[in-house]
């Protein structure tokens, strides 16, 4: 056994010290937020942030700095001892002064790191109307947080077996809002040990008798708390997680006080440039009624403000403009181009509409409601003209709601028989009702039978060099289809947009060498064959995440924006006999490809070459280019039994490739980790690799 000990430490230390150190990963900040018009000093926690030299929002009013955190032994030791579950994922720790201008509206904004190795993941940041009060880890059950007054926003995060609390001064007949943002503010997990953060919250009262109780509020995790106090007291707000789990990264921000929330409002779909008179119910508000402009397409982000804050942002629901839309009116025709807005109220429980039904012409109904933060979980059915139900629909996941745990919206397809008036019936599946079960209908001639996603929402681009951008397909994309790079810049250009095969394809961006060091913000758009003609989709930005070490989820970005940086003491490129693509044989051994290297002067250290797209047909011997070579022919191997699978296919089989060109930079440890850092890391743009005929 002690040998096999033996063997397995020497393997395990050959391994890490070949391991390159990956790019920037956001973990948490905390506190993950501060007030309009002040500056709020933050830590950020992650993976080799300890690099970053900037920080990125997507809102001009948000300016941060960012320098290296220094800690004690005696604090690191500390902090081990409160968090025997943390994580290599989160040992990286940077200072954030993060400056908020007073115009800035109170809302949720994607904050990312920028280093010489890329652009972090997206984390939200709050802009909020009330104070931050960070809790003091040395309180405890008998000597609680004193927040000095109302309203506030409490921040602090749990430990493992860890109870926050915090007292505050009440009186009688006082509404009192206690909202919990924590799930939202990290919408992945490092790991499947401990998991989601899943907080638990109550008040109590002097004596201990509890006033209010929540885990959760309608679909949302993140717990709730409305309650009227029922005398003067000292109370005690209490949060901890359902299981008694903890570590940094399970950090909440608290709303507290006789704040604005909405609890419903109606209608709560409109169209893009029209504005909607809404009748909200809710606490604290002042107010039955609000005027709301909704300005793009989708789902916006409403919030209501008085003397008082801000509430919390309710969603609200955009048709494009060209679709009539009718509020509220049960039996109206559901046509193509048109939309139906309504609610279930207590003298309908089941709604109904009717449909105009060509004989082996689709029927499609789209629904939309829990995505609007409705309360409802939706069925719809449809009925022929004798009553008999021919098709009925319930939850239809949407991968583009990455952060919802339950898909309840559903999409009817049916083709009918013959031509006839049809009715549609809607209802909630536990027979729920009121002004806050609403939904929207609409009828399309064709829905997109996939979803399209950009990957890094932030792409980052030497001048002069190369960087890369991923599209996944979820469902399927009828051939021919293609992409649309929006937004780029003159001199900037592209390896192939057209979607050849597959659910994923690379595009790579190159940026001229005298590209203005700048960000700015691009669109990609998928052109794609429908029956009759073709159409475009918007593809989606967002981070892909993975979970836990196991499985990738969207997280959706506000933007798609690639950034310009200094340029690399060198360019890589590859010389094509045809362009973009190299044509090989069942005959060939070995495929060969020149690499050109575009090296600045005084630059002389050697550059390791390695696939940048890793397959079973193809290897790549260790390459070298030396500090006196300007080009370099490689020799993809090729493995003749993986490739033997695709032998008699009529139409000849590609795979993209790059190849990547990497500067070893300083060993850096990370626990029991040793990492061969980058000190450059180009890459040249994507090619196509097509077995001939």
């Amino acid at each position: 056994m002690k040998s096999r000990r033996i063997i397995l430490t020497i393997l395990c230390a050959i391994i890490s010290t070949t391991l390159y150190a990956q790019k920037l990963s956001l973990g948490y900040l905390y506190p993950a937020g501060g007030q309009v018009g002040t500056t709020v000093v933050i830590e950020a926690g992650g993976l080799n942030i300890n690099k970053a030299t900037k920080v990125l929002f997507n809102h001009p009013g948000i300016t941060a700095d960012i320098e290296p955190l220094k800690e004690s032994a005696a604090a690191k030791r500390k902090r081990r001892r409160l968090n025997d579950q943390s994580s290599p994922q989160l040992a990286d720790r940077v200072k954030l002064t993060i400056k908020i201008d007073s115009t800035v509206p109170c809302a949720m904004y994607d904050l990312r790191l920028q280093g010489p190795s890329g652009v972090s993941n997206m984390l939200p940041f709050e802009v909020a109307s009330y104070p931050n009060f960070v809790e003091n880890k040395r309180a405890s059950e008998r000597n609680p947080n004193i927040v000095p007054s109302l309203p506030a926003v409490l921040c602090g995060y749990v430990t493992p077996g860890g109870v926050d609390r915090f007292r505050f001064e009440g009186c009688a007949g006082q509404t009192i809002v206690a909202t919990v943002k924590a799930r939202q503010l990290v919408p992945y997990i490092a790991d499947a040990v401990p998991g989601w953060f899943q907080p638990v919250l109550k008040i109590v009262d002097s004596d201990g008798r509890e006033v209010a109780y929540s885990d959760d509020y309608h679909h949302n995790v993140d717990p709730v708390i409305i309650t009227t106090l029922p005398k003067d007291d000292n109370y005690t707000i209490i949060l901890h997680d359902a299981i008694y789990r903890g570590r940094e990264d399970f950090h909440y921000r608290i709303h507290l006080g006789q704040i604005p929330f909405v609890t419903g409002r109606y209608p709560a779909y409109g169209t893009v440039g029209k504005s909607v008179k809404q009748r909200i119910t809710g606490v604290n508000l002042g107010t039955t009624t609000a005027k709301v402009k909704v300005r793009k397409e989708g789902y916006n982000q409403i919030t209501f403000t008085n003397d008082i804050g801000t509430s919390d942002a309710v969603a609200c629901y955009a048709l494009p403009k060209g679709v009539k839309h009718i509020q509220g009116k049960g039996g109206a025709m559901l046509n193509i181009g048109t939309a139906i807005s309504d609610s279930l109220t207590t003298t309908s429980r089941i709604k109904r509409y009717r449909i105009s039904a060509q004989m082996r012409e689709p029927i499609i109904v789209e629904l939309i409601g829990r995505r609007n933060g409705s309360r409802i979980d939706a069925v719809m059915r449809l009925k022929d003209g004798y009553g008999k139900v021919v098709a009925k629909a319930d939850d239809k996941e949407d991968p583009m709601q990455g952060m919802m745990t339950f898909h309840a919206d559903p999409v009817l397809k049916y083709t009918p028989k013959r031509t006839e008036v049809m009715i549609l019936e809607v209802e909630d599946l536990y027979q729920g009702y009121g002004e806050d079960y609403h939904y929207l209908l609409r009828r399309h001639s064709q829905l997109p039978s996939f979803n399209a996603f950009v990957s890094p929402a932030n792409i980052t681009v030497p001048a002069g060099g190369t960087s890369t951008l991923r599209v996944d397909i979820t469902g399927k994309v009828k051939r021919p289809a293609n992409l649309v790079v929006e937004g780029l810049p003159k001199g900037f250009t592209t390896s192939s947009l057209n979607l050849l095969a597959g659910r994923r394809w690379n595009v790579s961006i190159t940026a001229p060498k005298d590209a203005t060091v700048e960000r700015f913000p691009i669109e990609v758009n998928l052109e794609y064959a429908t029956k009759d003609s073709r159409a475009t989709a918007k593809v989606v930005p967002v981070d892909n995440m993975m979970q836990a070490f196991y499985y990738t989820h969207y997280i959706q970005a506000a933007e798609l924006a690639l950034d310009v940086t200094q340029p690399s003491p060198y360019r890589m490129s590859v010389d094509f006999n045809v362009e973009n693509e190299v044509p090989f044989a069942f005959s060939n051994e070995h495929i060969p490809i020149k690499i050109i290297v575009d090296k600045d002067p005084g630059f002389n250290d050697p550059i390791e070459l390695v696939m940048g797209v890793k397959h079973r047909v193809f290897t790549l011997d260790p390459v070298t280019i030396l500090p006196e070579e300007r080009e370099k022919i490689i020799y993809l191997k090729l493995n003749h039994t993986a490739l033997e699978r695709f032998k008699g296919r009529k139409n000849p089989p590609f795979w993209q490739m790059n190849i990547v060109g990497t500067v070893k930079g300083e060993i850096t440890k990370q626990g029991k980790r040793t990492f061969q850092n980058a000190k450059y890391r180009e890459m040249t743009p994507y090619f196509i690799l097509r077995l001939m005929k």
